[in-house]
C-alpha cells in the first residue's frame, strides 16, 4: 500500500542509520535510529501485522494556524485489517516543541482519515532487553542462510507434534531431525519469526537450550 518516501539513499540527517532484509516484506527496510531499528524487530516477529512501511509518506496539515508537515516512522497493517501510524520517539524529546507538532500534524491527519495513531518510546520498546538481544541474533541468522526449504519446516512440525504436550528443546530437535546446526537455527528462526511456532526467547537466550511448541 505505501512506498518508503525517505530511504539510505535520501541522506536523511541523523546517526545510527540502519538497513536490513525483512523476512514479511522481502525487502530491505531503512531505519533512521537505534531506537527505530528495536522497534522494527518487535514488528517483524509480530505474527498479527501481515504489512507494514517505515517512513510511509509525508503528511501535511494546519496545526495553530501554520502548515506543518511530517513523516511518520511506520504504517502498520494487521491481520484484522486495523491500520496504524505510528511514531517513535525517546521520552526525553517528547516536551520539545518541535516533537509536539510533529506529532499533532500526524494525529490530525489520522483522525481526520479514520486511521489509530500511537507514539512508542523507549520505555515501550526495550521493555525485554533479552527478547530484542534475541530478535537481533535470529534475523541475523535468517540474512546469513537460504530460506528453509518447506520440507524442513514440515519435520520440524512434525517432531514436535509428536512431542505434545510437551516443549521441545533445540537440543532434542537437533537429535531427532539430524539436521546440520545452522540449518535447525535457520528453520527455526524462520518458523519463530512467521509465527508458525512458539517459543520461549522472551525469557530465555536463544540456543539449544530454547524450548518451542506448537502455536495453541
Amino acid at each position: 500500500m505505501y512506498t518508503p518516501v525517505i530511504t539510505e539513499g535520501s541522506k536523511r540527517f541523523g546517526n545510527n542509520r540502519w538497513h536490513s532484509f525483512s523476512p514479511k516484506l522481502k525487502r530491505r527496510v531503512y531505519l533512521f535510529s537505534d531506537l527505530e531499528y528495536e522497534h522494527w524487530l518487535l514488528i517483524e516477529s509480530d505474527p498479527n501485522i501481515v504489512d507494514f512501511c517505515e517512513q510511509p509518506l509525508k503528511i501535511t496539515n494546519l496545526i495553530n494556524g501554520k502548515e506543518k508537515s511530517s513523516i511518520p516512522d511506520m504504517y502498520i497493517k494487521y491481520e484484522d485489517g486495523k491500520q496504524e501510524f505510528r511514531e517513535i520517539k525517546y521520552s526525553s524529546d517528547l516536551n520539545k516543541a518541535n516533537i509536539i507538532d510533529q506529532i499533532a500534524t500526524q494525529r490530525a491527519w489520522c483522525n481526520e482519515n479514520g486511521i489509530e495513531h500511537s507514539v512508542r518510546t523507549e520505555i515501550d520498546i526495550r521493555q525485554n532487553r533479552l527478547l530484542l538481544s534475541n530478535l537481533k541474533l535470529i534475523l541475523k541468522t535468517i540474512k546469513q542462510y537460504d530460506t528453509p526449504t518447506d520440507i524442513e519446516k514440515y519435520k520440524i512440525q512434525k517432531i514436535i507434534n509428536k512431542n505434545l504436550p510437551q516443549r521441545i528443546s533445540l537440543q532434542t530437535l537437533l537429535q531427532q531431525s539430524k539436521f546440520v546446526t545452522h540449518r535447525l537455527f535457520l528453520t527455526i528462526g524462520w518458523m519463530i519469526i512467521n509465527g508458525e511456532i512458539q517459543s520461549n526467547i522472551s525469557k530465555s537466550y536463544f540456543g539449544v537450550n530454547t524450548e518451542v511448541w506448537i502455536n495453541e
